[in-house]
């Protein structure tokens, strides 16, 4: 009457005689006396004698989606932090942003949440990360984490400037420092003429006519026009 048996996601086995029995949450002598007490109460055997031994522990696991080059799931072998993570998949694709997300089911304090509108979204920036050495901005990984590698974002500079072109975005970006970013205007060139062409809520392209203060968001087209004579 023996039997090698899988916990399902359900927590549960399905042994010989008994069936379905839901397992999760108990060690392996209480399994051992609630399999004995189930074909005692069937009256299978008169005094059931059960032995359970653990052959293998399923491998808590992770995902690494977005831009990198393996992406997938991972088992967690000891400590993984954010940045194992991305080194077993492979590391970031030449598109990735700079700033990756995890995402946890999980509150603070490790209890399961109910929902995935609960799901709680941690953004790390991985040039903190790397260049700063703040390692506390590490996190530890979690059975059922996920880290996502978006696309990096970024914002074109057309026209009357030295080096026009695709740029990555970065924090508090503004007009001033996106003209910076490109070279700086040409002689030809109006600070007084600069537009961005952005993308509304509908997708529709909204004309600005922006000061140098104004802020740059992800898709902005920034055009620099001629000056007048």
């Amino acid at each position: 009457m023996s039997a090698e048996v899988t916990v399902n996601d359900n927590a549960q086995v399905t042994l010989p005689l008994i069936g379905t029995l839901k397992i999760g949450g108990f060690s392996p002598p209480a399994i051992e006396k609630l399999i004995a007490q189930r074909l005692k109460d069937g009256e299978y055997l008169r005094n059931p004698e059960v032995s359970v031994q653990v052959r293998q522990v399923r491998s808590q696991m992770i995902s690494v989606l977005g831009e990198v080059l393996r992406p997938g799931r991972f088992p967690i072998l000891g400590k993984l932090t954010v940045l194992d993570a991305l080194a077993t998949a492979g590391g970031l694709t030449p598109k990735a942003d700079r700033t990756v997300f995890l995402l946890r089911r999980n509150g603070a304090d490790g209890t399961p949440m109910n929902g995935d509108s609960q799901r709680k979204e941690i953004a790390i920036r991985l040039d903190q990360l790397i260049d700063s050495g703040k390692e506390d901005l590490d996190v530890e990984l979690k059975n059922d984490d996920v880290v996502f590698v978006a696309p990096q974002k970024v914002f074109y500079i057309h026209g009357e400037v030295r080096r026009p072109g695709a740029y990555p975005m970065e924090a508090e970006l503004d007009v001033m420092r996106v003209l910076a970013i490109s070279g700086g205007v040409t002689e030809r060139g109006s600070l007084r003429r600069i537009r961005i062409h952005r993308k509304d809520a509908n997708q529709k392209i909204q004309v600005l006519t922006p000061d140098l203060n104004a802020p740059i968001v992800n898709g902005d087209v920034v055009y620099v026009d001629e000056r007048l004579f």
